[in-house]
């Protein structure tokens, strides 16, 4: 049967029910399938899942296994006292590559070795405060006042080449002078003479 024909007959029917009021019933359960039928077509597909979609915790997680994935390390040496605390003998440590990489790697100086047999120069609560690197290789840095704790010279010696070596394997730095608490200093525990630069020595 043609779909019009279909809708004009269900338009009589409905009219002759409400004029004569006894299709109340059929009205009524023809309703309530309608419902049943409307609410049965809702499609499953169309809800939307609380774990649906990439969350912001997901998407700062990827980033930072991209950002990881995409470093770039350098290995640098970093020096430290010996078993017997009488020289210096040298430790590798991989790094991320920064603009600011003589600086990170004193930084990583500061933190003490991984080398258990080996021990930091530096007096407890010693802090790299800053440095800066000149035009003509001179490197200052600048340390807290807790460097001054230095208890022999031999220390004191260690200390400052654990420094000047450290730095020493960036071509751009020939010699290190030092600070201490933003001032120019020329000593730091009153055994050696620091008015002038001084450069790596990789015999200590």
């Amino acid at each position: 049967m043609d779909k019009r024909i279909m809708i004009m007959v269900a338009v009589i029917v409905t009219a002759i029910c409400l004029i004569s009021g006894g299709c109340s019933t059929f009205a009524g359960d023809n309703s309530l399938k309608a419902w049943k039928e409307l609410l049965s077509l809702t499609p499953e597909s169309g809800t939307v899942s609380d774990n649906s979609g990439t969350s912001l915790e997901d998407l700062l997680l990827d980033e930072q296994v991209d950002q990881q994935d995409t470093a770039e390390y350098v290995v640098v040496s970093l020096y430290y006292a010996d078993a017997t605390g009488s020289s210096l003998v040298s430790e590798e440590r991989k790094i991320v590559k920064t603009e600011g990489i003589a600086r990170q790697t004193l930084q990583e100086l500061f933190k003490g070795p991984e080398n258990t047999e080996y021990s930091s120069v530096f007096p407890e609560g010693t802090k790299l405060l800053d440095i800066n690197i000149k035009e003509d290789g001179l490197c200052i840095v600048d340390l807290s006042s807790e460097v001054r704790q230095v208890k022999t010279e031999q220390q004191e010696r260690l200390l400052v080449y654990a420094i000047a070596n450290t730095l020493g394997e960036f071509p751009t730095i020939r010699s290190v002078t030092f600070m201490i608490d933003g001032q120019p200093v020329d000593y730091i525990g009153g055994y050696m003479d620091l008015s002038y630069p001084l450069e790596p020595d990789y015999t200590k």
